[in-house]
């Protein structure tokens, strides 16, 4: 049997404003990593983030912004997640999803995935390629 391939693969790209090691990324493996993840560090640029091995992604950090958008670089604010407006406009994708870098999967007291949080995108994402 053939392996279905993910909801708009080729067509969706996953913005992360972050401050912090994304560890988090470890329990949204099963949803996120056949997507391409755009990373947006907030904070201070010299701060390296680390990103779990297998994700295919794009980081940019303060200094990036300012080389790539010169004068108009104070546009993108920080230190409220706005910074993820730099990772929209950076997308060169179709649908772009947007996921906060200390959102968990949620689970039950056994500790059994429930994918209720994400149950939500696909939703999301039907509705918008339907």
């Amino acid at each position: 049997m053939a392996t279905p391939v993910p909801l708009l693969k080729d067509e969706l790209d996953i913005v992360i404003p972050t401050i912090r090691n994304l560890d988090f990324l470890e329990q949204w493996r099963p949803y996120l990593s056949p997507y391409h993840l755009i990373i947006v560090q907030d904070g201070d640029p010299a701060k390296v983030i680390k990103v779990p091995e297998g994700y295919d992604y794009e980081l940019y950090n303060r200094n990036d912004i300012n080389r790539i958008l010169g004068p108009k670089a104070s546009c993108i604010s920080f230190k409220d997640s706005a910074c993820r407006c730099f990772g929209f406009m950076m997308s060169k994708k179709k649908y772009i999803f947007t996921i906060d870098d200390d959102c968990w999967v949620r689970t039950s007291s056994a500790a059994v995935l429930q994918d209720a949080c994400f149950c939500d995108l696909n939703v999301f994402l039907f509705t918008a390629v339907n």
